[in-house]
């Protein structure tokens, strides 16, 4: 039975916690995200909640076909929201990403840090894009034991695919380890890039729309 990217159910919120603590483990992701029960709470609760009001939001996951209670790998796609722009009286898209990171950071992360980072990375999202409408994927992981078996494309491409259907663009803001996945799917790297961590560069990648 092959590895299929699923759409992630409310249930699902701790085993994404669970993938995502693992996999972001080194030094600087475990300064802002110590793996504790106040942080798992947190992570739950915010970047990693299933909600199935927001719906532009989709929260993905590729499961272990022999082990159904593993998260494998997982995803976090935004998408445009159709609305309408009443002052010229007809059907728009408009970029209305909404921030889901809560400012009210775990005692135990280092707040410093995460708002210098979260809040950098908002900053260039809405900069870069000014207000186009896009395809935005603000997070991408797989877990360490599935590693170097492609779920990381498949969770990529899931996204690519419907962009492409619309015709507008894909943003996202890229770890080191993740740009050449990115550089080979056609993602043009920005010049507003930042180094959050001593050796670590956090780089904005764009990939133009495809009519």
């Amino acid at each position: 039975m092959a590895f299929e990217v699923q759409t992630a159910s409310p249930g699902d919120s701790p085993r994404f916690t669970e993938a995502f603590l693992s996999t972001f483990s080194d030094d600087f992701n475990r300064t802002m995200f110590p793996d504790n029960p106040e942080v798992r709470a947190f992570l739950e609760s915010t970047m990693l909640q299933v909600n199935s009001e927001h719906k532009h939001e989709i929260l993905l996951k590729v499961t272990d076909p022999s082990n159904a209670d593993a998260v494998a790998a997982f995803a976090k796609w935004i998408r445009p929201i159709a609305s309408t722009d009443s002052a010229a009286g007809a059907n728009a898209h408009q970029d209305r990403h909404e921030n889901p990171v809560s400012t009210r950071w775990p005692a135990s992360s280092d707040e410093k840090l995460c708002e210098m980072f979260f809040g950098t990375m908002a900053k260039h999202h809405e900069e870069l894009m000014e207000g186009r409408p896009h395809y935005y994927l603000e997070l991408l992981g797989v877990h360490p034991s599935y590693q170097g078996r492609g779920l990381a494309s498949k969770l990529l491409k899931w996204g690519l695919a419907r962009a492409d259907e619309e015709g507008v663009e894909v943003y996202l803001s890229s770890s080191p380890e993740g740009k050449p996945l990115y550089d080979k799917n056609g993602f043009q790297e920005t010049k507003d890039t930042f180094s959050p961590w001593p050796g670590y560069e956090q780089v904005n990648m764009i990939r133009p729309a495809r009519q």
